[in-house]
């Protein structure tokens, strides 16, 4: 009986003569109520808990599954060559490391693992995102070449680097896989431009330099083409500084012989075309002496020893179609 007391779980117990019983307490109905609406809360609060645990899960899933490419496009891959093409290891050699932090950053962007493309070849180790090259990354095409810098949308966008197997390479800014913005391209002759670019082409204001830095001009490139104002000097001291068209000197312009002689005026394709001044460089009781080139506005060209103001002595005559004649003159005549 003690061991049935001891059980009655708070109950009042009742004595009546020799027995005892318990009088279970009164359960009144608004604090049953009560009760199920605290367990229902809690059962409510329980199940948004798991329902938002299981919805991050699946995002969680989903996000992962979102940065690797489409396995018909890529695969991965742990055959990454440790050594590349020869010409572009020498310029790897030669420029060190690319510099990533001038590449922009995209957000939720994610490195993995090195990836070959089944299509075109070629593997890419960097950053993806929505199944794409987004961020910062490096692709080895399938002849050697290799680019690093920025990706977006699985192409070249920002600020990159491409070396090429025959020795050039170019750094600077790109737009949808192509040069597009400041940059420089360097040839494996040493001559480079540096400047603006417009869909692959030299466009805006640019410099291009020689190998042996001995020349160079400077001015405006339109797709590709010197147009607009620009400035030629050559080795020899000769320069041209004036109006470009279509690449040819055309318009207002002024050339300098490295003998000092000098035309300023009017051009049309290369040619003095129009009024001008022609100044000479050597001259004895004011005539033409000793060496020059002398340049008709029809586009005959003589090129050589003058005297008395004729020529005379050797010399070349370049004819309108670019023809030759090398010989001697008499005072103005070819003998």
């Amino acid at each position: 009986m003690g061991g049935i007391c001891q059980a009655n779980r708070g109950y009042p117990i009742i004595e009546s003569g020799p027995f005892e019983y318990i009088l279970p307490t009164e359960i009144k109905p608004y604090e049953m109520k009560s009760n199920l609406l605290e367990v229902q809360e809690m059962c409510a609060t329980k199940i948004q808990a798991l329902f938002r645990g299981h919805q991050v899960r699946i995002k969680k899933k989903e996000l992962e599954q979102s940065y690797h490419p489409d396995s018909k496009v890529a695969v991965k891959t742990d055959q990454v060559p440790e050594i590349f093409h020869h010409e572009v290891s020498k310029v790897m050699l030669q420029l060190g490391a690319f510099d990533y932090s001038k590449c922009q950053s995209i957000p939720g962007a994610k490195s993995l693992c090195a990836y070959q493309f089944i299509e075109k070849g070629g593997i890419y180790i960097g950053q993806w995102k929505d199944h794409k090259r987004n961020g910062k990354g490096k692709h080895i095409f399938l002849d050697g070449s290799i680019y690093e810098g920025s990706w977006i949308d699985d192409k070249a966008n920002g600020y990159g680097r491409l070396i090429m197997t025959n020795g050039d390479y170019y750094i600077g800014e790109w737009k949808n896989d192509k040069n597009d913005g400041k940059g420089i391209y360097i040839h494996s002759d040493k001559s480079r431009y540096e400047g603006e670019w417009k869909e692959d082409h030299l466009h805006g204001k640019g410099k291009e330099i020689w190998a042996d830095e001995s020349a160079y001009f400077e001015g405006q490139f339109v797709m590709g083409v010197k147009d607009g104002y620009g400035i030629y000097r050559w080795g020899d001291g000769s320069s041209y500084d004036g109006e470009f068209k279509n690449g040819f000197f055309s318009g207002q312009g002024t050339y300098c012989w490295s003998d000092g002689s000098k035309y300023k005026g009017q051009w049309s394709n290369n040619k003095m075309n129009g009024y001008g001044e022609m100044n000479w460089g050597n001259y004895k009781d004011n005539k033409k002496e000793g060496y020059g080139e002398f340049y008709w506005s029809d586009g005959r060209i003589y090129k050589g020893q003058w005297q008395n103001g004729f020529q005379h002595g050797e010399g070349i005559q370049i004819d309108r179609s670019g023809r030759e004649i090398s010989g001697e003159w008499f005072e103005g005549q070819r003998r």
